[in-house]
C-alpha cells in the first residue's frame, strides 16, 4: 500500500466516526431553556481568559447533540451524582444569585438520572 492510499484510507475512517458522532453546538443557558437530554461524553477545553473549561456533551429529544460548558458547581454535582454516559441530565439556570462576598454568579439546578 502506498503513501496516498493509506492517506484515503484514514479519511475515509475519519468521515466515518465524524458520521458516526455529530460535532456537537454550544449549548447557550438562558432562563427558561433548560438542557435535557442523554449524556454522551464528557471534555474540556483551554480557554484563554478562564482556563481549563470541564463540558458535558448531550443529545437532545431531538438528536441534536450540544455541548456545555460547566460551572464549579455543576462539575461537583456531576461527581456528588455520579453521573455518567448514558445517564440523562437536566440543568437548567435559575438566574442570578449574590456569594456571601456579594459577588455575583449564574444560578444553576442539576439532576441526573440514572439508567
Amino acid at each position: 500500500m502506498n503513501k496516498t492510499e493509506i492517506f484515503e484510507q484514514l479519511k475515509a475512517l475519519s468521515a466515518a466516526h465524524a458520521a458516526e458522532q455529530p460535532l456537537p453546538s454550544i449549548w447557550t443557558h438562558e432562563i427558561g431553556k433548560p438542557l435535557i437530554g442523554q449524556i454522551k461524553g464528557f471534555s474540556n477545553f483551554q480557554h484563554s481568559r478562564y482556563g481549563l473549561q470541564d463540558t458535558v456533551i448531550v443529545e437532545l429529544e431531538s438528536g441534536e447533540w450540544v455541548s456545555a460548558i460547566l460551572t464549579d458547581y455543576l462539575v461537583e454535582g456531576m461527581q456528588r451524582q455520579n453521573a455518567k454516559i448514558n445517564d440523562f441530565v437536566l440543568i437548567e439556570l435559575l438566574g442570578k444569585d449574590l456569594s456571601r462576598s456579594g459577588n455575583a454568579f449564574n444560578k444553576f439546578s442539576l439532576q441526573v438520572v440514572k439508567i
